[in-house]
């Protein structure tokens, strides 16, 4: 009876050995796992980012994205203190700092670039500076991107559809504009989880759209319009002019950007036979197009036995290829 109390303490730590022996196994081949797929860990960085991400979305308040961050800072600071050279502990503490890093950078995006929307319709008149013309020969519609002038009760930019007619001939970003129109909130999901044209245009700083009711009148500004709305305008324009039909508006797509010029039978056609997402500009296009200028530029220096023997002809074509590139992103609007 006297042994009783010590078998029993005794039969408990066979139990919590046995326990730790069979964790610490686990552990390992956790481990052993892990340094074998070492090579894939850096895949798992955007998913932990994408997390960060879906929960600023998810959480409805500021309070909510502060208690993110700093919860995953903390898990992030405290399994990297307890890691003790494990790789597991390492790849949790990684991911959870960059879950914070997630949070932090589309709330820093918000701050930056997102535009609050119109509180409610309105039929303004207003004085505006011209950042974008898109024509919209689906739809028979000019698109106007504009920057209202000296209205503070107004979004800091507003989209306007107005007939071909209501629009003067050659306008163009950068100049001043007067006009009438009908503005709007941007229209929410019209059906849970379908397109959500507000939050699109809230990162892309549009806090309203509408309608013109009148003549757009020019004002004043410039002729070409300045930086790379101009430069977009006056090359789509000259595509379309040199290329006229459809062949012009699916040039002027790839060219820059713009799908506006496609007419509603091509556009159809296109979807139907599958091939609609062609004319969205993607990686697909920007690496054919960065492929092509390295390819051409290598083969163009290597010509030369002088150039090719003294010089990095490869790097520089990788440089001129990620130039081109850049710039085909920028003017394409494809960010």
């Amino acid at each position: 009876m006297l042994n009783a109390p010590s078998t029993a303490f005794s039969l408990r730590q066979i139990a919590l050995l046995r326990r730790s022996n069979r964790l610490a196994r686990w552990r390992e081949r956790i481990e052993a796992g892990l340094e074998s797929e070492r090579a894939q860990g850096p895949l798992w960085a955007p998913v932990a980012l994408g997390a960060g991400i879906c929960a600023w979305f998810a959480l409805p308040t500021p309070v909510g994205w502060i208690a993110w961050v700093l919860g995953c800072l903390g898990l992030g600071l405290g399994l990297g203190v307890l890691a003790r050279g494990g790789r597991l502990a390492h790849m949790l503490a990684i991911g959870a700092v960059l879950a914070a890093a997630g949070c932090l950078l589309v709330w820093g995006k918000a701050l930056l670039v997102g535009a609050p929307p119109l509180a409610r319709p309105a039929v303004v008149t207003i004085d505006a500076r011209v950042s974008a013309v898109d024509p919209l020969a689906a739809r028979g519609l000019v698109r106007l991107d504009l920057a209202p002038v000296a209205r503070p009760d107004l979004p800091v930019r507003v989209r306007v559809n107005a007939e071909p007619e209501q629009v003067p001939a050659g306008l163009a970003a950068g100049d001043s504009i007067a006009v009438r129109a009908r503005l709007m909130p941007p229209a929410p999901a019209a059906l849970p989880g379908g397109y959500d044209f507000a939050r699109s245009a809230y990162f892309d700083g549009i806090g309203a759209t509408g309608r013109a009711l009148g003549t757009v009148e020019r004002t004043g500004g410039t002729a070409n319009g300045p930086g790379l709305s101009g430069l977009r305008q006056r090359l789509g324009a000259h595509v379309a002019a040199r290329l006229p039909g459809p062949e012009g508006g699916i040039a002027v797509a790839f060219a820059t950007g713009d799908q506006g010029r496609i007419g509603a039978a091509d556009a159809e056609a296109m979807r139907r036979s599958g091939l609609a997402h062609l004319l969205s500009i993607s990686g697909l296009h920007v690496s054919a197009l960065i492929g092509g200028v390295i390819f051409l530029v290598y083969r163009l220096l290597a010509l030369s036995p002088a150039l090719a023997l003294r010089w990095p002809i490869l790097l520089i074509a990788a440089c001129t290829g990620a130039a081109t590139g850049i710039g085909y992103t920028l003017l394409t609007r494809a960010l």
